[in-house]
């Protein structure tokens, strides 16, 4: 069959190569020039179990890492913040990460939330972190809190089980847990 003398066969297989070749030149680009490169500078934290999986979410780049137990939640963030910022430039990006949480840690988090998000308008951080630390008690966990000028981080902690939760400290961006944009972080 022709359309305008063109074979329309030769045009579909035409655009479907076009489409594998490049699709595979992006796959490459992210595996060899953001994967691997974000998975050796992850690897100095001791944080990351393994390579990050990498999602587009429109002009956002998503950043999932499977993270381990650490002793200070704000130190590892912030240098898995800087590290991907060293990779990945001006794009925007956020940076999701998969705790080893349970039931109880979620519970204990959620009655965290009303304190955690009162703290952030009126500033009262202190009673934050004693209300933190009694709902970590009542299930039989340990919490630990830090704050900065950009984020709380919240820990629970109970045996080989963890819940990190990075709440932002920015009125714009209160909605997202864990997310920070490239240029944003100084």
């Amino acid at each position: 069959m022709q359309i305008k003398g063109l074979r329309i066969y030769v045009v579909v297989a035409a655009i479907i190569v076009t489409l594998a070749v490049l699709l595979t030149i992006q796959f490459i680009y992210q595996k060899y020039d953001v994967e691997q490169p974000l998975f050796k500078l992850y690897s100095q934290t001791k944080l990351v179990e393994k390579a990050p999986r990498l999602e587009q979410k429109g002009s956002v780049l998503v950043v999932m890492l499977d993270v381990k137990k650490t002793d200070n939640l704000r130190q590892a963030y912030r240098d898995l913040v800087n590290y991907t910022e060293q990779v990945m430039g001006n794009t925007k990006f956020t940076i999701e990460m998969k705790d080893n949480r349970t039931g109880e840690l979620e519970s204990a988090y959620y009655q965290s939330q009303f304190i955690i998000y009162e703290a952030l308008t009126k500033g009262d951080f202190s009673r934050m972190a004693e209300v933190v630390q009694q709902n970590a008690r009542k299930v039989g966990a340990e919490s630990l809190v830090f704050i900065d000028n950009d984020n709380i981080y919240v820990e629970f902690i109970k045996g080989d089980n963890y819940l990190y939760e990075i709440i932002s400290r920015k009125h714009e961006v209160q909605a997202s847990v864990a997310d920070r944009m490239g240029s944003d972080q100084r």
